[in-house]
């Protein structure tokens, strides 16, 4: 009688191997990308990790977001409990904190061994994410804060010809003036001015000002003792108190961008300080047309804005940091950058894909070419733990000069000592 027991544990094994190649064919890894913001401001991103899907469909891909000023936060609560994200989308600010807590991989051998060219990026704005020899996240935009927004209605009615991108804070005050309406009482109906929120960075560096003594590696604060740094301020202070052409707290608290854009939208406000990313709402304005222009540079010559973005990082909490890298590479990467162009919203990182077309894509505002030029003189947040927290407390002890109940001097001279008592956290 035939031995078919040898046949049948070979039958055997050959089909387990079958089904173990089965397996690992068709199963499908599951990553995490966490993000901030509501629905509409992770739009792009939900549709990127839809067209993700098509491209890697062994790898399944979840969205959660968080609020904005609890981002961190949350992220290092779940990634202590071990439920954490594989992919963070933070924005510059976020990455402070979360790089100074260990929590992010450095990417710099998964770099190595993929597709991305990290010359291909802004420099400005891989110096941000590069620390200490090491690369801790893939930029995927850039936000320079400097494009004032301006009803062309407003200024066709003030017999005033658009702003050009040259101007400064003396051609900047006469022109509020001029495109400010008032109805027969002297209540204003239409605000020479607006910015998104109180954007004391704006001012600041505009003035060629400083918050600490070294962006990248900050030991102490500067901003209560620079004198271009008051003189910033004390131009804000102006635009209210003296020129009163943009509104005070009373009638506008300076917190929520959200009602100063729909301010502009609406007619209320002729001119709006933000950056790109009101594009799409501005887009839906029925009214009137519009365009932007750069923020004004100030009576010394000084031009510098706050510039700010969004970066994927992976947390070496993650178990899956392949997919995790496949997912960044192509957020981050020429398809990732073309898909964030097309929308209109964001800058890409990905500097030929910022002066390529698919940006400059002559929709309103036309002038967007002036993005090009600004990241010359672009200027973080300080790379600090507590930078948020600190910014509370100076937006806090200048609000009374905002209110016109102190000076700016008098503002600063108060916050020396709070500053004092909390140095930049770097560790």
């Amino acid at each position: 009688m035939l031995n078919f027991w040898p046949v049948a544990l070979a039958l055997a094994a050959l089909f387990a191997a079958l089904t173990a190649w089965i397996w690992r064919r068709t199963r499908r890894t599951a990553i995490l990308v966490a993000a901030y913001g509501d629905v509409d401001e992770n739009r792009i991103l939900i549709d990127l990790i839809d067209l993700f899907r098509k491209a890697h469909p062994g790898i399944k891909v979840s969205l959660v977001r968080y609020h904005f000023q609890y981002f961190s936060r949350e992220i290092l609560v779940e990634c202590r409990k071990g439920t954490g994200p594989d992919v963070v989308l933070m924005d510059s600010v976020h990455y402070s904190e979360l790089v100074f807590e260990d929590l992010l991989e450095p990417l710099n051998s998964h770099f190595l061994g993929g597709q991305l060219n990290i010359n291909d990026f802004y420099p400005q704005v891989v110096d941000r994410f590069f620390l200490d020899g090491f690369l801790y996240a893939m930029p995927r935009d850039v936000a320079p804060i400097c494009m004032v927004y301006y009803n062309r209605m407003a200024f066709d009615e003030a017999g005033l010809p658009p702003p050009s991108d040259d101007w400064d804070w003396e051609k900047f005050v006469e022109t509020t003036k001029k495109v400010q309406k008032t109805d027969a009482s002297g209540r204003v109906t239409r605000w020479g001015f607006i910015e998104g929120w109180a954007m004391l960075e704006a001012w600041v560096y505009d003035a060629g000002g400083s918050f600490v003594d070294d962006i990248k590696h900050p030991t102490r604060w500067t901003l209560a003792t620079d004198k271009n740094s008051l003189r910033g301020l004390q131009f804000r202070y102006d635009l209210i108190h003296v020129h009163k052409v943009m509104p005070p707290p009373s009638i506008w608290d300076g917190h929520n961008d959200s009602d100063s854009a729909e301010m502009f939208a609406q007619g209320k406000a002729a001119m709006y300080l933000f950056g790109l990313w009101k594009t799409p709402r501005f887009r839906k304005i029925q009214g009137f047309s519009w365009d932007a222009a750069l923020l004004p540079r100030d009576s010394l010559g000084h031009l510098d804005f706050t510039l700010t973005g969004s970066a994927y990082g992976i947390p070496k909490t993650s178990i899956h940091k392949k997919a995790a890298w496949k997912f960044v590479q192509f957020a981050s990467g020429l398809e990732g950058a073309k898909f964030l162009a097309m929308d209109g919203l964001c800058q890409p990182a990905l500097e030929k894909i910022a002066k390529s077309p698919d940006f400059l894509d002559d929709q309103a505002p036309r002038n967007k070419k002036l993005l090009l030029n600004a990241m010359k003189h672009g200027k973080y947040a300080p790379l600090c733990k507590n930078w948020y927290e600190v910014k509370v407390l100076i937006e806090e002890g200048l609000r009374p000069a905002w209110e016109g109940k102190i000076t700016v001097s008098e503002a600063l001279e108060r916050l020396k000592p709070v500053l004092e008592n909390n140095p930049p956290i770097t560790h």
